[in-house]
């Protein structure tokens, strides 16, 4: 844990730093499948619902940042302390079956995106047990400073490849704009704006701001304005880059009349692009696909283990300084995390249907953001902060209600799906 640092000896480009990381980390094969679905059959016209979920994200992440600037705990510890034990309950079994849930998912899409990179070369299922051990071994092996560069580079490539496609395909920026700026519910569009709204920008792993604030050493009232703008760059980023996506699908699936399914966005997308703009566009996508999801599986396997040893910490009624002893990347439970994220997974690399993985992850990781803007109206309301961080002003707990409101409608909406 590196030591704490003043705000003033943070550059603009270090701005860039753990809000980044989260972004890269909650963009994932579920935001990618869903933009590319939603572009090809729709086209740009829900480019609007991609901006709105992103926005909402940052309001939930926000909120984050400033309970731990103000209270010096994570939430994880706040939920413990301030709200009744079923609570701690609920969310340790929640992480669980999210565990497998988003471990499965991920592995199975960095396969499918070395697969496709490969031309098939590698199968899919023994690419995503290779990417699982890999991500492992940079974790325990790497320490937190290894793995935010190697993230970043990650989100220059991703970035980088997506940009340039969806540069390459635009024809008419007019319709785009339009999209962006006049929100349109197409007629039987509804679930999915819904779906697509709730899917980006990433789940559970936002409370892995809290762990990665510590890992820069940011504490207290004076780094407020840095975190604000950490998380603003990460999710204006995050709306970039679905927008991208959905805008090459639009080129490639809407405007020719090209019907797809989810189990095909990936390699459909990769071999219209190659019909459009050559080579270069079938493996610019594939790389930025893989670098995608590798980047996401990469913070997930660092990020999640912080949370089973927080609520190690919290079940054994350590105090806080043990607490956060316990949270450090070299501790025993966290590396138990870290080899139980590993190793669930890989039987489930071997079902032979990625996209059906991807899908019950998406549904699953649904479930938690209502679960966190619920918890976010109480911490930052009630609980005395020791502090002098501004509360929820009324104009976010406006939104938090919002967006409590719409992502219980989004899991309702999944959890029908998957069952029908």
């Amino acid at each position: 844990m590196s030591e704490p640092k003043s705000p003033s000896s943070f550059s603009f480009l270090k701005l860039a730093g753990p809000g980044l990381v989260v972004a890269a980390t909650g963009i994932g094969s579920g935001d990618v499948v869903s933009a590319t679905v939603g572009g090809a059959k729709y086209g740009v016209v829900l480019l609007w619902a991609i901006a709105i979920g992103a926005f909402f994200k940052f309001v939930l992440s926000e909120g984050i940042a400033r309970w731990q600037l103000g209270t010096g705990k994570t939430v994880v510890e706040g939920w413990a302390e301030y709200l009744p034990a079923w609570v701690k309950v609920y969310f340790a079994v929640y992480l669980v079956l999210w565990t497998v849930a988003v471990s499965a998912a991920l592995t199975n899409a960095t396969g499918l995106g070395l697969a496709n990179l490969t031309g098939g070369v590698v199968p899919q299922s023994w690419g995503a047990v290779a990417h699982s051990l890999v991500g492992c071994a940079f974790v325990w092996l790497g320490g937190y400073g290894k793995f935010e560069k190697l993230m970043k580079t990650l989100v220059g490539v991703m970035g980088f490849s997506i940009l340039v496609c969806a540069a390459l395909t635009m024809t008419n920026p007019g319709p785009a704009l339009q999209g962006l700026l006049v929100p349109t519910i197409p007629v039987g569009s509804g679930a999915y704006v819904l779906s697509l709204i709730g899917g980006i920008g990433g789940s559970i792993t936002m409370l892995s701001y809290n762990y990665w604030m510590r890992e820069e050493g940011m504490r207290g009232a004076g780094y407020l304005g840095y975190v604000r703008g950490d998380v603003g760059i990460a999710y204006v980023f995050t709306a970039i880059f679905g927008l991208s996506i959905m805008l090459i699908a639009n080129r490639a699936f809407f405007l020719p009349g090209v019907a797809i399914t989810d189990a095909q966005a990936v390699p459909k997308m990769a071999e219209m692009l190659g019909s459009i703009l050559g080579t270069f566009g079938h493996y610019a996508y594939s790389v930025g696909f893989w670098a995608a999801v590798f980047a996401s599986l990469l913070g997930v396997w660092q990020s999640v283990p912080y949370l089973y040893a927080d609520l190690y910490g919290i079940a054994k009624k350590l105090s806080p300084e043990a607490r956060e002893q316990v949270t450090k990347v070299t501790s025993l439970p966290y590396r138990l995390g870290l080899l139980f994220i590993t190793l669930v997974p890989i039987p489930l690399a071997f079902t032979g249907r990625p996209i059906l993985v991807i899908v019950t992850y998406t549904v699953v990781g649904s479930l938690f953001v209502p679960f966190l803007a619920a918890t976010l109206l109480y911490l930052n309301n009630k609980v005395a902060w020791t502090e002098p961080v501004p509360r929820n002003h009324w104009s976010t707990n406006l939104m938090l209600v919002a967006i409590l409101a719409l992502f219980v409608a989004v899991g309702v909406q999944e959890a029908m799906g998957a069952l029908r």
